[in-house]
């Protein structure tokens, strides 16, 4: 170690997303009827010759943002609705979609996450090695009350909510997931803490003061060190918005105006 900086690795956050998979009644939704998510479907060509057709989306075909209480400063939970069997991003996840193509997938995503007990520490002294990640969700974080985990409760019955009326005509075959036997709050927290995954990875290497775990100066610049700067995701103290792409993209515009001025100077 060169320059002892603690917060380093420290303050890592991620939201926490969970599906609610239901097998509709019918052998697939009409978009996806001629859709092998391949290069020599139909919708690949009609995306290739013109820009159209169901490829130019990101699969969402309705999204809801709400509060999980109604006293909430800010919406926290954004709920989106795929036309696919999906369960998370575990190995071979992308192999299911050609062949279900008659599910209909909830997907309860938690953003403002309240806990902040993540960290990223080295695995051992060779580089090449890979680190050790814990996002210490739910009882080993710091979130004391589980506001979070109650918040995302509220996005399960929000989202059951939702698909009630095709459940009541009768065009939803079966919830799958976590399916109709989990029934109370306390078996959907269960279900959550079993299943909850994340993807927005962020907070690591926060701009802040040192001497409360900042590890980064308002430039971006490491501090103890001479020309080493860093601008990604993990410069946020706190993991921002319900997604994280459009500010991580700010900073890299901030960084590229603060290194020309100064190069400028």
């Amino acid at each position: 170690m060169r320059v002892p900086l603690p917060g380093v690795g420290q303050n890592l956050q991620d939201r926490y997303e969970v599906a609610v998979v239901n097998r509709m009644n019918f052998p697939s939704w009409e978009m996806l009827q001629d859709a092998t998510f391949s290069t020599n479907d139909a919708p690949f060509r009609s995306w290739a010759n013109g820009r159209k057709g169901i490829y130019t989306t990101n699969g969402a075909v309705l999204s809801v943002i709400a509060r999980s209480t109604v006293d909430r400063p800010m919406p926290d939970l954004f709920c989106y609705a795929l036309l696919a069997d999906f369960r998370g991003y575990v190995p071979g996840y992308s192999k299911v979609l050609p062949e279900h193509k008659n599910y209909l997938s909830w997907v309860v995503l938690k953003g403002h996450t309240a806990n902040t007990a993540g960290e990223v520490t080295l695995r051992s002294k060779d580089p090449r090695d890979t680190p050790m990640i814990n996002f210490k969700y739910f009882d080993e974080g710091n979130d004391g009350t589980q506001e979070d985990l109650k918040a995302v409760v509220e996005g399960v019955k929000l989202v059951r909510k939702l698909a009630d009326s095709l459940r009541k005509d009768g065009r939803i075959q079966e919830e799958e997931m976590p399916g109709a036997s989990v029934d109370t709050p306390e078996k959907l927290t269960e279900f959550i803490k079993n299943h909850a995954w994340g993807h927005h990875a962020p907070c690591t290497c926060p701009i802040g003061l040192r001497e409360r775990g900042g590890v980064l100066s308002g430039d971006f610049k490491v501090y103890g060190t001479e020309g080493l700067r860093v601008v990604d995701a993990s410069v946020f103290p706190r993991a921002p918005g319900l997604f994280i792409a459009s500010a991580v993209y700010m900073i890299g515009e901030k960084a590229a105006h603060v290194i020309i001025a100064e190069a400028k100077r």
